[in-house]
Formats: structure tokens, sequence, C-alpha cells
């Protein structure tokens, strides 16, 4: 079966100091960090079970002051049994639902070829180690994971979920930190409608990795590591995720753009086959409805758009990641901040456009995984925060 039930831990209370934003957020942001330690103070928090990716290189201290205060968790969280927890996110005016669950990694491949749960983008090799290394050892799992699945008929999860919860299994209710927006999450554990849902996705096929490749091919890693010592149905085998409908309305599909240093602007410029066209504001967010690609940039001295009027790729990011792929690229969500640096002297910002979500499947269909940091579901602040644990040792 590709869902498993996951046995949920959840803490008593204290709610908004206890979830925090996915690792990999805000990662040129300090302040963004040190606002979440001072707010969290000692109070239990998924703060201290997490590796921001602000604070890379790996520091063995901190992987092991981790696994002990996973440790040390255990104690406190309440189980709440076997089951799946439904998740309405509200922020900016829209909420996206979810159904949080737990996958069989072993119908997970890196490549996707032939697997049920596909990547859908590039790994970035560097970024394994750390994450494999905190699993190691760890007793307990966090997750942001999303995984899609493309039901227009919302068929799996309708698209008004209250009959299949009621307040009674409501499990948690509060606001999430820095305009994280509200979150709500019901406990599931009929059998009989967790095995629905579950016929329900076999039926409706493959199932991709919006968000968390990276985080569920390190427990690939760490499954394919330690599965010849290990009994066949250990905890490890499976990976926590929130299974998201690619057609929910809460659900955004947003560009992540991209710095460029260590080469300077105009040389790295010359070497786009493109047309420049130059612009007084900066073009964060480009309406090109003409054949061809356009990708806003700015500079230190200027800002434009880079027009290609014959691309030879399918999406402007392959356009762009052809160029530049060989110079120290910065991926960032937030074009304010790709404003502010790619006006340092010596970088290059690069603005993507929208990406169609409504095309998502029919294009990892046609061309697979698609490059490393190709888009983003939602702005840095809709992104999943840490919430539910699960236990992954025997």
């Amino acid at each position: 079966m590709v869902l498993h039930v996951p046995r949920i831990l959840l803490p008593k209370d204290n709610w908004e100091k206890w979830a925090v934003i996915a690792c990999d957020q805000h990662t040129q942001d300090l302040e963004y960090w040190k606002r979440v330690e001072e707010f969290v103070g000692d109070a239990p928090s998924t703060f201290n079970l997490i590796y921001p990716e602000i604070y890379l290189p790996l520091d063995e201290n901190r992987v092991n002051k981790i696994h002990k205060t996973l440790s040390d968790y255990k104690k406190i969280l309440v189980d709440h049994g076997p089951c799946f927890v439904l998740v309405r996110r509200s922020i900016s005016g829209k909420e996206r639902t979810g159904l949080v669950v737990a996958v069989d990694l072993e119908e997970y491949q890196f490549n996707g070829s032939d697997s049920f749960i596909k990547p859908t983008e590039g790994t970035i090799k560097e970024r394994l180690p750390a994450r494999v290394r905190i699993r190691e050892n760890a007793e307990l799992e966090l997750s942001h994971i999303l995984v899609l699945y493309d039901d227009p008929d919302f068929s799996v999860i309708p698209r008004n979920p209250d009959n299949l919860v009621c307040e009674d299994n409501k499990v948690y209710d509060f606001d999430l930190m820095e305009n994280g927006g509200h979150i709500k999450g019901y406990r599931i554990s009929n059998e009989k409608i967790i095995k629905e849902i579950s016929d329900k996705i076999l039926d409706l096929g493959t199932l991709l990795v919006g968000d968390g490749n990276h985080s569920l091919a390190a427990a690939k890693s760490f499954w394919e590591k330690i599965k010849g010592t290990v009994r066949a149905d250990h905890p490890a085998r499976y990976a926590m995720v929130e299974l998201v409908n690619l057609h929910d309305p809460g659900l955004s599909f947003e560009p992540i753009h991209r710095v460029v240093s260590g080469i300077d602007p105009g040389e790295l410029l010359k070497k786009f086959n493109a047309r420049i066209e130059e612009v007084q504001a900066c073009p964060s967010n480009i309406d090109f409805s003409a054949t061809g690609h356009a990708i806003g940039f700015v500079t230190k001295d200027s800002c434009g758009i880079l027009v290609f009027d014959n691309p030879e790729h399918d999406l402007e990011v392959e356009t762009l990641d052809e160029i530049i792929d060989n110079y120290s690229i910065e991926y960032e969500h937030d074009p304010e901040v790709v404003e502010k640096l790619g006006k340092e002297k010596g970088n290059t910002g690069f603005f993507l456009p929208l990406f169609k979500k409504n095309e998502f499947f029919s294009l990892i269909k046609k061309k697979g995984v698609l490059p490393r940091k190709s888009f983003s579901l939602g702005k840095e602040n809709e992104k999943r925060y840490y919430i539910e644990a699960r236990e992954i040792t025997p």
C-alpha cells in the first residue's frame, strides 16, 4: 500500500511556539531565525528539533543536541494513536486543505522513472548529507513535505470537508508565528474512511513531491542504508507527508528566483542569446504572453528583461540555468530580497515568471524531473510548518 497510517504525536499546548516553518526557508534572513529563537525561548518547540539551512555547514554539536532534544520531547508529546490528520490552513485570504499521512519509501525513487511517488525537481546533492545525518539516530520524525495528487473532481477530500471531520476530533487550532496564518487539524482514525482515502489515492495514480524533495530523498537514503539490517515494516521505511490536491484553490505555485555572484554582471548578461529591454522599475513580476521566454534581471547599475524569441527549452528556468549553473547561485522566493541582493556589487538577480500549476502533472509526465528549484508551492510564509511528529525507531 502506498499510504501508511502514522501514529501521530502532538504537544499538549503552547502551539504557537511549537510550530516552526520549514528549515529551508529564509536562508538569507538571519533576523527571521533570531526572532523565532527569541520568541520560542525555553518552551518546547520544533525549532529545537530542526536544522535551519541558514546555519549550514553542519555543526555536529548542534546535531547531537537535536538528537537529545528529540529523545527528551518524546516523553512530553501526546500519543493520538494511528490516524491521518486533516489540515486546514488559512492565509492571505485563502484556505488550503491537506491530509497528513505516511508514505511507503519503497514506492519512491530518486529519479522517479517507475515509482508511484515521483520527485519533481533535481536534487542538490550538497543538501542531503545534513538531513540524512539528522535522521540518523533520531527517535522522532517531523515533516515539511507536501505531496500532490491530481484530483479535479475532489473525490479524495471534498471541496468542503466538514462532513469528513467533527469538532470532537480537532487536535489543534491556533495562529502560526511570523504571519503564517491560522491552522486547524482534525484526527481521522475511522478505519473505513482511511481505507477509502487510501484506495482513492491508489486509483488516481502518480503522486508528485511538491515541496520537501530533499527531505524525502534524505529519508529514502537513510532507509536504503538500513533496510537490509532491520525488519521489513520498520518505522523508517515510511515518511510523513502532507497530501494536497493540485486543484485545491488555496494552493498556489510561485517562482523561485536566482541571485548569481562571482562573475561581472555585464559579462554574465552577454552570455545569453537574448535581446535586452531595459526598464525603469525592477521587473519582479513579468507578464509576458508572446511566444518566447522573458526573464527579468537586476544589477547594481541597471535592470531589465532578457527576451528569448526562439528558446531551445520548454521552461524559462531551463533557459536561465543553462547559463548560470556554473556560478555561485542563491535561490530566493522573495523578489524584494532578490532586488536587494541583485543590487549589491558583483551580483546579478534574476526573476522568473509564474509557474502554471494546471499543467504540472502533464509537464512532469513529459519531462520527468525538472531543474532544481524550478517552483515553489506558495510564498515563504505559506510554507508548511512542523507540527506533527511520529516515532521512527522501533
